[in-house]
């Protein structure tokens, strides 16, 4: 299978050095940056999305993966664990390990086709509804908590 690099260039210079080493009749793609529309083409075709994160935000780019049904292999650091939950597959942040449990996930279909639903189903409970009820609840806690004080 292809290796798609998403996102754009020169954010860090380790990940374009190893693009340049890749040799060539390995097959490669560096779409540059998704734009939303394109996601389900890219990720809904996906084998494995794979996003090995060494700190993440909220961890929107395996909840996109997971929302066009792609299997994930992920890190668990920071909001990853949360969002991802047991619908995802985990690695390390070591490089060699990271390449071991790609080639495993590439050559387990069923736990592949597994975690491809798990996530799907996971992404539906990720609604704006929900969002919008989590925030109200921390900013309801908050006030009361000051009026307490």
């Amino acid at each position: 299978p292809a290796l798609v690099v998403a996102g754009g260039q020169g954010h860090d210079d380790d990940i374009d050095k190893a693009v340049a080493e890749v040799p060539a009749h390995l097959r490669l793609l560096r779409p540059g940056y998704l734009r939303y529309a394109d996601l389900p083409g890219f990720l809904g075709g996906a084998l494995i999305a794979a996003y090995p994160s060494y700190g993440e935000g909220f961890g929107l780019p395996i909840l996109e993966a997971m929302a066009c049904a792609a299997p994930v292999l992920t890190t668990p650091r920071l909001s990853l664990p949360e969002v991802g939950g047991d619908a995802v597959a985990y690695t390390s942040e070591d490089p060699d390990q990271i390449a071991a449990d790609l080639v495993a996930l590439l050559d387990d279909e069923p736990r592949r086709l597994a975690l491809a639903k798990a996530g799907f189903d996971r992404a539906k409970e990720f609604t704006w509804e929900s969002s919008a009820e989590v925030h109200l609840a921390a900013w309801t806690r908050a006030r009361d908590r000051r009026s307490v004080d």
